[in-house]
């Protein structure tokens, strides 16, 4: 899947070199967890981890705080945040400085898969969008201008043609929007669709399927044929089925672009933490409630495409999914 995720040789550097798991390790005084903006999976998510990892470690002040896929990795690389979410493609970058990046973030480490994000666009009910062509001439978001996947984002929209030029020419607008605008906007009814990358279902969309109502545009075999070998980083993502009636009023089951969204740790958070933290994540059952049903929050998906590339696994989160039989 993504071929460039581990170092086999530097894994078992890694293990070699692991201490005695134990309490004995200094606990951080402060960790701080990077999610995005409020109203997003990730920043719902991070609250309840932080208040899940404070009562583990109460001796360390666990903070969430807002930020964003391309920042997430440099903050978790440079040691200004403990733990962040990221998306697969934006941390191959990230590490090998590529894309949006102007050098080299690798101090970041892997502790496992979040969800699989389906790339897939969003339309209000009653905006006349029954496919992506049909987002021509709209109000569209595809995220904040900052995000990674307001990129990625863009490559599927220009792959149809949807630029910000074409958009204005056809009585339209590219709005660059925050999960709290979209919300608003969409309520508000001056946004007609928005690109979004989740997991299913997403707390997000099931609160707007409620007011105003929403669609998800399928695709075609063709046009995910035609996308996924555009998309980069190359071998990024893959194909996926979007479930079968997501949300009220939309059928789903249809071909998607998908990416992986992956946990990291700065490399010198203490091994102790890191596993109690991947315990956390894979076995909590509040945690595991709040995703719903596979491949999300899955031991059998944790280190799905992420070994065998660039960016190690941390040992504290190896440890705990070698034990587990997930590595």
């Amino acid at each position: 899947m993504f071929n460039s995720i581990t170092r086999r040789g530097a894994m078992a550097m890694a293990i070699a070199m692991l201490p005695v798991m134990g309490m004995a390790q200094d606990v951080p005084k402060f960790f701080k967890i990077v999610s995005t903006s409020p109203g997003g999976l990730w920043h719902t998510f991070g609250t309840q981890l932080a208040d899940k990892l404070g009562k583990a470690f109460p001796e360390m002040a666990v903070s969430h705080v807002p930020g964003g896929s391309n920042v997430n990795h440099k903050l978790v690389s440079s040691g200004d945040a403990q733990m962040g979410f990221s998306f697969a493609p934006t941390s191959i970058e990230a590490w090998n400085g590529e894309g949006g990046f102007d050098q080299k973030w690798q101090d970041a480490r892997i502790v496992g898969t979040f969800y699989p994000a389906y790339l897939h666009a969003v339309a209000r009910k009653g905006a006349g969008i029954e496919n992506m062509e049909d987002l021509q001439g709209k109000v569209v978001s595809p995220g904040k201008r900052e995000w990674s996947t307001a990129a990625i984002a863009m490559q599927i929209l220009n792959d149809f043609g949807i630029t910000e030029e074409s958009l204005s020419e056809d009585g339209g607008q590219m709005q660059y929007l925050g999960f709290g605008d979209v919300t608003n906007m969409m309520a508000d009814r001056r946004l007609d669709a928005f690109m979004y990358y989740s997991s299913v279902p997403s707390p997000l969309l099931l609160k707007l399927n409620e007011q105003p109502g929403i669609t998800i545009v399928p695709y075609t075999q063709e046009e995910v044929d035609r996308i996924l070998p555009t998309l980069t980083p190359k071998g990024a993502y893959v194909e996926m089925t979007y479930p079968a009636d997501p949300y009220k009023g939309s059928a789903g089951n249809f071909p998607v672009p998908t990416m992986w969204s992956i946990f990291l740790v700065n490399k010198d958070v203490p091994d102790a933490v890191v596993y109690e933290l991947t315990k956390i994540l894979y076995e909590d059952p509040d945690l595991k409630k709040f995703m719903g049903e596979d491949p999300s929050l899955a031991l059998d998906y944790a280190t799905t495409g992420l070994t065998g590339g660039v960016i190690p696994f941390h040992p504290g989160a190896q440890k705990y999914l070698e034990e587990k039989g997930a590595f």
